[in-house]
């Protein structure tokens, strides 16, 4: 079900200080939140003498709040020359400030970091949002919602832990056994924690997660302070938290649509070398050359996985254009103009407009909207009322491939035909037909779509072919449109006289005459519109899509599944934890229609499973896209 984030409202105190009337506490010390900070978060983990010339260094966080523990250390980072390659900050936050708060009460010193903090800070959506600062060294993952709830999604390996929040008596949820235990479950050998907080059930939780608390000299006017250190007597967890990644920074990518070039693109932006290896004659050769594609969430009333994933791939698709601005007319990379997604008929619009009087969704995220309303936003008047997406867009897809591969630590390679993967000790060979190796690299990632099962040599993965056709129509009847409609069909804009509306979805070869693909995007373009109006067709864009038997992608590292089948130690309620996996062999697959929502986040995901990172969304989403999924209830039906 749908999560309702609640924003906080920040009131001040008697004392001026930063106050929340709903859990009857100040947000920070009112001997100075940035003195706090320093004292007990910063010094009380040992830092920065802790993370010096590491190449990452992991923080978790209790309640992110005004922002001033991030902000102090991310100070600190930028200080201190010995500072780790990449910092990442994970915090949780049930009711987050809003960009203004951040502003007004940041300590004057942290202004400036405060101002870049708030210009990108996120809409209160629940599920994880990820900024990324100092040319991605600095990254901030914050996850809204109830710690209880988020914490155990969270899949990191932290080396420090804040434990910060309204006081115990006051938000006990915050500090609840089941909280401090997933702490045991994130902590890394040498991790550490501190906290102001000295009541005893803190102690005692932290103790029962497998830490050695210690009380210390507290800052101002408080006596005391926590800070621990895990020790586990015993075993505390099932499964080890991620390691950093220590080894050779170079992959091989087989593929060069949007799945393989988002995913060399993230590696390369981490300091890796990618050499890309695509069959046909240049990238994009595939249905990633589709002209133009449309990027946009879905909202459903029980917030299902796609559409928990859509919205979360749409948050880290937006990110990645943001960092590719687009370019100038008339061949832009990416139009943000916002997208109309309507209703099939007047019941699903009477169903969509109670939802959304009951989900309260964010303006800067999606409204309700009626045809009327929705006609100055898209410049046409839709059939129905549905959702408007103001942060919509439509990227130019073959496009955003190139621009994505030309980085200059990634070699594209065309015209190669990957017939096999092989493993040696010093990684993974990819040969042709002749059996004559074409590259090698320690870690290979296959993103080549409907060959990526027979490449991977596994059987529970099965994906199926749909055939997809858009058609180009002139219509300068709409040559008002200036957003992307949605829904029962896609239409957009191409130039004033020319749009693109579709598309079919094909689980054959037959009826492969174009009259009937124009007649029948015809039909789909009229059940968008009010009115009909006159097209012609000029064009069809032919493509087949990917997609696996539930019609989410596959993403992840990839098991072994001769291991896996033939093993027995594995557990009797075996997890996708459980099986083994193949070193160094990732996968990116299956997107279907959804790759420019989707890519993306697999990608980061991918990156974040080699890197040792903390994961870009949580667990169970993860889980639902993971590349041994299909193994796994194979694996189940066997033992029953």
């Amino acid at each position: 079900m749908w999560r309702r984030i609640e924003p906080a409202q920040v009131a001040l105190d008697a004392t001026g200080a930063p106050f929340s009337e709903r859990y009857g506490d100040v947000y920070s010390s009112r001997d100075g939140a940035l003195g706090q900070a320093r004292h007990v978060f910063l010094r009380g983990n040992d830092l920065p003498a802790r993370w010096q010339h590491r190449e990452q260094f992991v923080i978790v966080e209790t309640g992110f709040g005004l922002g001033v523990n991030f902000l102090a250390t991310w100070q600190a980072w930028r200080d201190d020359p010995a500072r780790p390659r990449r910092l990442h900050f994970v915090s949780v936050e049930k009711h987050p400030v809003d960009a203004h708060a951040l502003l007004r009460f940041a300590p004057v010193e942290l202004t400036a970091l405060a101002r870049d903090l708030a210009a990108v800070w996120p809409l209160p959506i629940s599920g994880w949002h990820r900024r990324e600062f100092e040319d991605g060294a600095v990254k901030l993952t914050l996850a809204f919602g109830e710690a209880e709830h988020v914490l155990p999604q969270v899949v990191a390996g932290a080396n420090a832990f804040f434990l910060d929040g309204f006081a115990p008596e006051c938000n006990p949820d915050m500090w609840s056994p089941r909280v401090l235990r997933s702490l045991g479950r994130l902590a890394r050998e040498d991790a550490t924690a501190a906290t102001w907080s000295t009541a005893h059930p803190v102690r005692d939780g932290l103790v029962a997660a497998g830490f050695d608390v210690s009380l210390e000299a507290g800052f101002g006017h408080k006596r005391g302070m926590l800070r621990a250190r895990f020790a586990p007597r015993w075993r505390v967890r099932r499964y080890e938290p991620p390691r950093a990644f220590n080894g050779e920074r170079a992959a091989m990518v087989i593929g060069a649509g949007l799945a393989g070039a988002t995913a060399a693109w993230v590696l390369a932006r981490r300091g890796w070398s990618v050499q890309v290896l695509e069959r046909g004659p240049h990238e994009a050769s595939g249905a990633s050359a589709l002209p133009w594609g449309l990027l946009h969430p879905q909202i459903t009333a029980d917030d299902n996985d796609a559409a928990r994933l859509t919205r979360a791939g749409f948050l880290a698709a937006q990110s990645m254009l943001q960092a590719m601005p687009p370019a100038s007319e008339p061949t832009p990379l990416w139009r943000a103009q916002g997208t109309f997604v309507q209703a099939s008929d007047a019941d699903e619009a009477a169903r969509w407009e109670v939802l959304a009087a009951t989900l309260a969704l964010p303006e800067g995220f999606a409204w309700f909207c009626s045809p009327q309303a929705a006609r100055p936003l898209t410049g046409v008047t839709p059939r129905h009322a549905g959702w408007w997406f103001p942060r919509g867009a439509s990227v130019a897809t073959a496009q955003l491939c190139a621009a994505l591969l030309a980085q200059k630590s990634i070699s594209l390679r065309t015209g190669i035909a990957v017939e096999r993967l092989r493993r040696d000790a010093d990684g993974w060979i990819a040969e042709d037909g002749s059996g004559a190796a074409i590259a090698c690299a320690p870690t290979c990632i296959v993103a080549n779509a409907l060959d990526a099962p027979r490449l991977l040599n596994v059987a529970h993965a099965s994906v199926r072919s749909v055939r997809g056709r858009l058609s180009l129509f002139e219509a300068p009847a709409l040559a008002a449109l200036h957003a992307t409609l949605s829904g029962s069909g896609t239409l957009l804009r191409i130039d004033e006289k020319t749009v693109l509306a579709g598309a079919t979805y094909e689980t054959d070869a037959s009826g492969d005459e174009s009259v009937s693909v124009h007649e029948g995007n015809l039909q789909r373009l009229s059940r968008l519109l009010a009115a009909p109006v006159t097209a012609t067709p000029i064009g069809v864009f032919d493509a087949t899509r990917c997609v696996a038997r539930d019609r989410l992608p596959l993403v992840g590292a990839v098991a072994d599944e001769a291991a896996t089948l033939h093993a027995t130690a594995l557990p009797p309620g075996a997890h996708l934890a459980d099986l083994p996996r193949q070193s160094g062999l990732y996968a990116s697959f299956a997107f279907g229609s959804r790759g420019l929502a989707l890519a993306p986040l697999a990608a980061e995901l991918i990156a974040a499973q080699m890197e040792g990172e903390p994961w870009p969304l949580e667990r169970d989403l993860a889980d639902r896209i993971d590349v041994a999924r299909f193994l796994l209830e194979a694996v189940r039906r066997a033992r029953r």
